[in-house]
């Protein structure tokens, strides 16, 4: 969909290019004309029924040219696949409507059976209200949809338009449940949308992490944004480190932040924090943050931090959000401090995750928290909080305590393992400063080290968690792994941090968790055991497990082309079928190794149409089977504009024919003239 509003927005550009250019091209050659003198006296001299063949020579050609060169431009743009639009005013873009835009999600305190949402109208919309409905395979049944209503905070924004954030909390909603909401005024509704209320058992699930966005971000955070939400799409939340924008005020920011998440905010839980920028030029937090982010009032009593000091208990982690910006004034800091106390003392989860915006190891630029690292620093070693997210630094750090890495379990390598938190800074946006010397800097001058450090780089962070183990990877935007470690904890409590390899999936790579087959089909002959090894009722039946494992040596072919496939599982010396499905065609006819291997050369035929397909290997004496996904991707000629990426070439080739047959006709008039001259 990206693709198809980019070209739009393109062919529109390329068109009124062309237009332009057209025009130019006419003018010119009309100023060139009338510029040598001696054609048109001359011209003057001709009979008038030359004179006008000659006239409509250069109007059908100048005509010609400039219709090329329009459909030049469409199929320019289309070719092109986007590019950016034209610079418009802020307060052109972001202007509100009716038309609900800026939709996210925020945790309850009982995230089990209820949840927040959150949009922005214009302040002509009167009666906002949600409608939900349980999770169906159907269009869903509006009627029975239940409406929850809305409160509103409304002000003016830097732009002088009045803009409405409306909020509001489903309530007794079922644990582990998935449900369809929507959000409007009773007439006009955003789409519907999805979330899942939190289970009552630990772990299964996934969250991401995400450091400083602030800068350029739809142009530029939106990569590690989307790139997180790509890498576990059935991710339940995301943690942002605060510095969410630049400009507190600016209604353009705060929008662009909104659109650089796409909808992954309409569909996970947004816990974040804020930072020194939610108060810039301030002194005030933003007004656009209590109105867009509704969190549990749990904060410090009285210390007047509204919803920016919070905790959230979600299937066995403990989630604490603090105002480290505020924490600068000494009585903030002791409200603050003495609240994390009580929350990490009293605290029944399994896992414990802190975030804030001022690292107490700062990674960068000579800044040293010492406030905050002598306040707040002791208790998470105190209560063994895990996992310590920060941002302000523009870079990645990531270590612990030196003093964590004695006393280590037999065989724990102090080089790759410790106990103790995790302390951890990261940045989203584009912005980048230089880290501070690896043998000076605010980590070694507070016996801390830093075990790996990033400059210059976007990331993001997924976490995934089990009831014993807490694995996070910080992967580049491009979706390389730059860090990887594991906390595994023991029943009494004890844990070890450990260096590790990337996970191959996650609770939140699927629906349903690490259990990723979901509810499958119910087998229509046996329906009391769907899963049957062996069905001799139904033999085809669709749920029976596969065992041959198929290798391909790509994963995308061209019609009429090779490629070579490996397949083990099978019986030794059997015969073997391979077939391209969806509708079944014979690639081969082979016979497996003594181990029960297939190595085989096999061509898709030359009519396949375009598309996912897949290839079936079965063994025709043991019956066994599997398959693999492959797209067959369109036919393309190695010297055609197609081959070479050009996606709009019929339109523009006739173009180009068009504006050279209009330029030609010019020219020769132009020759017939000064001849008769």
């Amino acid at each position: 969909m990206a693709t198809l509003w980019n070209r739009r927005f393109a062919a529109s550009d390329a068109s009124s290019f062309a237009n332009g250019a057209a025009s130019t091209l006419l003018s010119s050659a009309i100023s060139h004309l009338e510029s040598r003198r001696k054609v048109l006296p001359a011209m003057a001299r001709l009979p008038r029924s030359l004179t006008l063949r000659r006239t409509a020579a250069f109007t059908a050609g100048g005509l010609a040219a400039a219709l090329g060169l329009t459909l030049l431009g469409g199929g320019v743009a289309v070719a092109a696949g986007g590019l950016n639009p034209p610079a418009v005013a802020p307060a052109t873009v972001f202007v509100p409507s009716t038309v609900p835009d800026r939709v996210i999600l925020t945790p309850t305190a009982t995230p089990q059976t209820s949840q927040s949402v959150s949009w922005r109208t214009s302040s002509d919309v009167t009666t906002p209200q949600v409608q939900i409905a349980p999770l169906t395979a159907t269009p869903v049944d509006v009627a029975a949809a239940r409406i929850v209503t809305a409160t509103t905070t409304g002000f003016e924004s830097n732009f002088g338009y009045r803009i409405a954030h409306h909020s509001a909390t489903f309530d007794q909603l079922e644990a582990a449940t998935t449900y369809l909401y929507r959000v409007g005024d009773g007439t006009t509704w955003s789409e519907w949308l999805e979330f899942t209320t939190a289970d009552d058992a630990v772990g299964n699930f996934s969250f991401l992490v995400q450091g400083d966005a602030q800068n350029d971000n739809k142009a530029f955070t939106s990569r590690a944004l989307r790139a997180a939400f790509e890498a576990r799409p059935y991710a339940r939340a995301v943690v942002h480190a605060g510095d969410l924008i630049d400009t507190e005020t600016s209604d353009a920011e705060w929008g662009e932040w909104h659109e650089a998440a796409a909808f992954s905010n309409q569909y996970l839980n947004v816990i974040a924090a804020t930072g020194n920028h939610e108060y810039y030029p301030g002194p005030e937090l933003s007004k656009h943050w209590d109105a867009q982010f509704e969190y549990p009032a749990n904060g410090p009593a009285g210390a007047d931090l509204g919803e920016t000091v919070y905790s959230v208990d979600y299937q066995g982690v403990r989630f604490i959000t603090l105002n480290s910006t505020q924490a600068f004034n000494p009585a903030s800091l002791t409200a603050q401090t003495e609240w994390l106390e009580a929350q990490l003392a009293e605290n029944p989860n399994t896992w414990t995750v802190v975030a804030f915006h001022h690292p107490v190891f700062s990674v960068t630029s000579g800044r040293d928290n010492a406030v905050l690292r002598d306040a707040w620093m002791p208790l998470f070693e105190k209560y063994g909080v895990d996992l310590v997210v920060q941002g302000h630094d523009h870079a990645y750090g990531r270590g612990n305590l030196i003093a964590n890495e004695t006393g280590l379990p037999a065989g724990a390598d102090p080089k790759k393992s410790h106990t103790g938190p995790v302390y951890l800074v990261s940045v989203a946006g584009p912005k980048m400063y230089v880290p501070d010397p690896a043998d000076a800097n605010n980590w070694t001058a507070n016996d801390a080290n830093l075990r790996v450090v990033g400059r210059d780089v976007q990331l993001f962070q997924t976490v995934d968690v089990t009831d014993d183990k807490f694995h996070v990877e910080a992967r580049t935007v491009d979706g390389a792994l730059f860090d990887s470690f594991t906390i595994a904890k023991a029943s009494d409590g004890s844990k070890l941090v450990s260096d590790d390899k990337a996970w191959a999936t996650g609770p939140g790579s699927t629906r349903w968790g690490f259990d990723d087959s979901g509810p499958g089909p119910v087998d229509p002959v046996d329906p009391v055991d769907p899963v049957d090894p062996v069905d001799p009722v139904d033999p085809v039946d669709p749920v029976d497990p596969t065992d041959v494992a198929i290798t391909l040596s790509t994963a995308q072919v061209a019609p009429g082309d090779e490629i070579q496939l490996t397949a083990t599982g099978l019986e030794a010396d059997e015969r073997v079928s391979i077939e391209l499905h969806s509708t079944p065609v014979q690639l081969a006819v082979t016979s497996s190794d003594a181990d029960g291997a297939v190595a085989a050369t096999v061509r898709i035929p030359a009519d396949t149409a375009p598309g996912e397909h897949e290839i079936v290997v079965t063994g025709l004496g043991s019956d066994a089977s599997g398959r693999i996904a492959i797209i067959v991707t369109r036919v393309t000629d190695g010297g055609s504009l197609a081959a070479t990426g050009w996606a709009g070439g019929g339109i523009a080739l006739f173009g180009i024919l068009i504006t050279a047959a209009g330029i030609a006709v010019i020219l020769r008039s132009r020759t017939r003239s000064r001849s008769a001259a």
